[in-house]
């Protein structure tokens, strides 16, 4: 798009704020919202008007809120889940500054007593498909092997699809698990996976809050086509020193918190460790298996510190690893393998005034992947990764009543190491992956937001993001002849510029209220994504390549429409929504077809297709927000397909993740005061996938004849998992309590894969062959975990 096109959309923005404000003076109120205990900041915390509704804002990650009205006597009401509300009596004929402290809620044994609404009124926001996670519902939540995980809650929301049996990729709304945008404190998460993807690299004695955007992503958001899932890690407390943490079957974790400095400094520290090698190796180490070849450990860490009044100052970092080894064959094939995540972030935080605020923010995310083996005397070693560094200034101004924009300027410098590798024999021959270097990239980004109310009824969210990605050298452009080898190039040198992409990114969005208690939304999105990731797989696995957007590959972009019907029921006690939404997708990839994984000096791009996708469906999601019993219904009805002229004879097919049916039902009891019991069911229509469909002989030599791409169907996947948590008596300060569950109550075999066996003899006619299923779990499996708090 040229750049007048941008210009001209720019402009309307531009000119938001000089329209004309209320007739009468407005003032600003702003502060922080905290836990009234520990003074930890509460992210997402609803503070309205009760005399105008539609006044209204959400505490920003640090707590911070702001919001404008005409001058007058007001009921301020914050509501936060967990937390008991507040409503304070609030003179506002001046700007003011107001610090609201929430007490956490208990229940009455005699009545049910209400504990806060859903963190973000669904019918008072603009932006759709947005879903705040609190973490007291991760909590209570049944898991495998006692690990709560906020990952696992994710894929147990509406539009959003597991990638199989204990994993934790996710698909949102027909895109791909590179599609979504994972990041802790601003920085990005390439891989989110431990354990094989059993668990997440988020541990959730450290988390904040968490929020996931399925597609309408807010300008500030670039980078990915289909979702958000923004993780927030505590500041810890600045009241006292606290310790908590929890002792499971194959981990145990423990969070250290506390005051630095007296009311201006905090500090938080987490570790986890899985020990089931420690605990079994010794038993198993005269023993053919000779131990559990497999651990992960993580660390979070968090300081906060106020410079000032107006300056706040964070610090944090992770920095995670899974370490494993592997023997078979009888000890001629060994190897050993390990992948981890490392980031940091340091954030600014300065107040300009009651309506002008900056975010100055550096980010580094690196993630890193060996494998090394040796088999039939040739010792192998491939590795691949991503480092980024990113440098952030985002803007938030309320210059009225009506208005608050936010702005801000992104840039990232790219680092891929792509799938390089060596290989030597015994007779001291080498193999090398030498002509593929690692590829750097620049990518920055523009963006302005406003969140227009033009009338108490309309809410209007209107966003622009100005993306730019260039492909920097070294790298060499090839040209092939028909039988695929190289017979002309062009070398770009390091620090040249070989390719760039520009990208206008428009974000639209409205709420209209039909009363206090229901709305009707709509949206309009464009994106761009200049990463790919590149699987035969179902879900992000380690071997994974990450490439960027090159003189080879084209950016991705999306395009998705929305629609929504939002009410709330008895006092927001109930809520409910319906969304329908359509999405197209341009320059998808797929490996071509008859593509063999394994060490090449030609680049990986090379190997890839480009097609485009169609997405759409509906989402049904109904919840109870507080009271003994609280849970939510979630269902949805889609389609997900797949068009590449070089793939299925051009004929369209469905993807893998292609989903008719989606059900998830999430339940938490409190029975009484010690007892509180989770249960969640979920149902899913089974992935596509492709298998062969004849098998006949040709010279002596057996070949199978596959069906088209992805045209075979697995068994439906369903589960129910149950679990029940047993607070402990306190003991002075000692807090402690039990969570059992169980893991798969009934049994079910769900398929993780299919594979195709033969009886008979191998060249026979008469051969019987047939497809047989592999499962992951297929039994109950109980768990227990004991948790602590000092």
């Amino acid at each position: 798009m040229q750049l007048r096109h941008f210009l001209y959309l720019l402009l309307p923005l531009l000119l938001l704020p000089l329209l004309p404000a209320w007739a009468q003076d407005s003032f600003v109120l702003s502060g922080r919202v905290l836990d009234a205990r520990t003074d930890e900041p509460l992210a997402g915390a609803s503070i309205s008007l009760k005399e105008r509704p539609s006044i209204g804002t959400v505490s920003e990650p640090d707590s911070r809120y702001s919001l404008s009205a005409p001058a007058g006597s007001y009921t301020l009401v914050i509501r936060y889940i967990g937390y008991n509300n507040q409503e304070v009596s609030l003179q506002l004929f001046r700007n003011e500054t107001l610090v609201i402290r929430l007490e956490q809620a208990s229940y009455n044994t005699r009545e049910v007593e209400v504990i806060g609404t859903r963190i973000k009124p669904i019918t008072q926001t603009a932006r759709m498909g947005e879903l705040d996670i609190p973490m007291t519902s991760v909590k209570t939540l049944p898991v495998l092997f006692g690990e709560t995980d906020i990952m696992k809650t994710v894929q147990l929301m509406p539009g959003v699809q597991s990638g199989g049996e204990g994993n934790t990729g996710f698909y949102v709304r027909g895109g791909g698990a590179d599609q979504n945008l994972v990041q802790l404190d601003q920085a990005v998460v390439y891989n989110p996976g431990h354990l094989l993807n059993f668990f997440s690299v988020f541990n959730s004695d450290a988390i904040s809050n968490a929020t996931l955007i399925k597609g309408n992503m807010p300008a500030r958001y670039g980078g990915r086509l289909s979702s958000v899932l923004d993780v927030e890690l505590r500041e810890g407390s600045k009241d006292s020193l606290q310790a908590e943490g929890g002792i499971g079957l194959i981990a145990s974790r423990l969070t250290v918190q506390g005051p630095l400095v007296k009311d201006k400094a905090s500090f938080i520290f987490s570790a986890r460790r899985t020990y089931v090698d420690v605990l079994f190796g010794p038993f198993l180490r005269n023993t053919e298996q000779g131990g559990v070849p497999y651990y992960f450990y993580d660390f979070n860490g968090k300081l906060s510190y106020t410079l000032s009044p107006k300056d706040k100052l964070y610090l944090s970092g992770y920095y995670g690893k899974d370490v494993g080894s592997l023997t078979l064959s009888s000890g001629r094939f060994v190897a050993d393998f390990q992948w981890g995540n490392a980031a940091a972030t340091a954030r600014w935080n300065h107040q300009f005034s009651d309506k002008h605020f900056v975010d100055v923010t550096g980010t580094l995310s690196d993630y890193a992947f060996d494998f090394n083996w040796d088999f039939g005397d040739i010792t192998t070693s491939v590795e691949t990764g991503v480092r980024d560094y990113t440098l952030k200034t985002d803007f938030v101004y309320a210059p009225s009543v009506r208005h608050e924009l936010q702005y801000g300027l992104h840039y990232t410098h790219h680092t891929l190491r792509p799938r390089t590798g060596s290989a030597e024999t015994a007779e001291g021959d080498v193999f090398s992956t030498d002509r593929i270097l690692s590829k750097t990239a620049h990518e920055a980004a523009v963006y302005l937001s406003d969140d227009w109310n033009v009338t108490d009824r309309l809410l209007l969210s209107l966003g622009i993001r100005g993306s730019y990605f260039a492909q920097m050298g070294p790298f060499t452009f090839y040209t092939f002849d028909q039988n695929e080898r190289p017979v002309d190039s062009v070398a770009y040198a390091a620090g040249e510029r070989v390719k760039t992409f520009q990208a206008l990114e428009p974000r639209v969005s409205l709420r209209y209220s039909l009363g206090a208690d229901a709305s009707v939304k709509a949206s309009y999105a464009r994106s761009a994504q200049y990463l790919h990731l590149v699987s035969n797989a179902y879900t992000t696995l380690p071997l994974d390549v990450w490439v960027p957007s090159s003189a080879i590959v084209e950016p991705q972009r999306a395009t998705q429409y929305a629609v929504g019907y939002f009410q709330s029921f008895r006092q927001n006690m109930y809520e409910g929504s319906v969304e329908l939404y359509y999405k197209t997708m341009e320059n998808q990839l797929e490996f071509r077809e008859g593509f063999v994984a394994g060490p090449s000096n030609r680049d990986l791009e090379y190997e890839f297709v480009r097609g485009s996708g169609e997405s759409y469906g509906a989402e049904f999601f109904l919840r109870r927000n507080y009271g003994d019993l609280q849970g939510w219904l979630g269902y949805t009805l889609s389609w997900t397909d797949r068009t590449f002229p070089a793939i299925n004879q051009g004929r369209t097919f469905p993807a893998r993740f292609d989903r008719r049916h989606d059900l998830s039902l999430v339940a938490t009891y409190k029975y009484n005061p010690r007892w509180t019991f989770g249960g969640s069911f979920v149902y899913g229509t089974g992935q596509a996938t492709t298998m062969p469909e004849r098998r006949y002989l040709i010279e002596g030599t057996v070949n199978y004849q596959y069906g088209d791409r992805n045209g075979f169907r697995m068994e439906p996947f369903h589960r129910l998992d149950l679990s029940a948590t047993l607070e402990g008596k306190a003991k002075r300060r000692l807090q402690s309590s039990w969570t059992f569950a169980i893991y798969n109550v009934y049994g079910r075999r769900n398929p993780f894969l299919y594979f195709i066996d033969s009886e008979g003899a191998p060249y026979s006619t008469e051969t019987r062959v047939q497809a047989k299923k592999v499962s992951l779990i297929p039994i109950p499996l109980p768990s227990a975990t004991w948790n602590f708090k000092w």
